[in-house]
């Protein structure tokens, strides 16, 4: 695949319709949203399209993607085959797979049940397990965020917002994401020129997330995977980061110090580095051409001097 230009793809599953977007040229990146229920747009990466071609996804249930029957559970799995059809549809030979906060669980799952799909695994801000523990975890730090921030935001309306279900309608979780939406920045306030405009841009469609512990399935995993952090992150963070790359084989860790949960906006260009670097020395620059791990100068937690 090779294309300078957007190109909206459609594949089929079943009677299932999923929309994914083609943007860039050179190896295959499919990027795979968060959420679950967040529109794809927010994950856009133009330094990235540069030398990568980036297939973002519309997972069932969100933008122009069909919504599953009444009755079909929105799983782990379920979006693992949509992702793995999607890569099948495009692709003959192993492919990167990016997924963010939830969508990293997507891709975990893919990656130890399709590893022939999987060239190289970039996760982002995300974790391997997600339960009670974790939730009341990451409501502690939203909390200490918002008194923090008091003087500019409704702190228990934050809490509130965080504790409140999705609901049923897209307004109804849309304004739930809206409420919490500044917490996931290192210093939203600061930089709110930026960032405003996902504020009021950024949908969210109500789909239930599922509880999962992946944790002891990680060693199983045979690619070549980078885990990426912001150190201000407060639902998937440091701690969650060094849980996926203490486990995966030879995973390399980035931590992004000035980024919360959206490294790819707050430190783009750094965060456009880092990914590239990776990406080019799995593929050698070429997509279905994944290098073994122990062909890449990549173990442990990176070495700032390499960017």
């Amino acid at each position: 695949m090779n294309t300078g230009s957007e190109k909206a793809h459609t594949v089929r599953v079943g009677d299932l319709s999923l929309i994914c977007h083609i943007r860039g040229r050179g190896p295959l990146c499919f990027v795979h949203p968060g959420g679950p229920g967040l529109s794809g747009d927010y994950l856009r990466m133009p330094l990235l399209e540069r030398r990568l071609t980036m297939v973002y996804l519309e997972p069932v249930g969100t933008g122009g993607s069909s919504r599953l029957p009444a009755g079909a559970t929105y799983d782990l799995e379920t979006y693992a085959d949509h992702l793995d059809a999607v890569i099948a549809d495009l692709s003959d030979v192993p492919v990167l797979v990016l997924g963010h906060g939830h969508g990293g669980f997507v891709a975990q799952n893919l990656a130890l049940r399709r590893p022939d799909r999987t060239a190289g695994l970039i996760l982002y801000a995300t974790a391997p397990v997600a339960d009670e523990h974790t939730r009341a975890a990451a409501r502690e730090k939203l909390r200490q965020y918002a008194l923090a921030h008091a003087d500019r935001t409704d702190a228990e309306a934050m809490i509130a917002a965080f504790d409140r279900p999705a609901g049923r309608w897209v307004h109804e979780s849309t304004a739930r994401l809206w409420q919490i939406l500044p917490a996931y920045f290192a210093d939203y306030w600061r930089r709110r020129t930026e960032f405003a405009h996902l504020l009021g841009a950024l949908p969210c469609w109500p789909r239930p997330a599922t509880d999962f512990d992946l944790r002891g399935a990680l060693p199983s995993i045979s690619a070549p995977t980078i885990v990426v952090a912001g150190v201000h992150d407060f639902a998937f963070g440091p701690e969650s980061a060094e849980m996926l790359r203490s486990a995966i084989p030879e995973a390399v860790l980035a931590e992004f110090s000035d980024s919360g949960h959206f490294a790819h906006l707050e430190e783009a260009e750094r965060f456009s580095h880092v990914v590239l670097e990776f990406a080019l020395r799995v593929c050698g620059g070429v997509p279905g051409r994944p290098r073994r791990p122990s062909e890449l100068a990549l173990t442990g937690r990176h070495d700032a001097r390499w960017w």
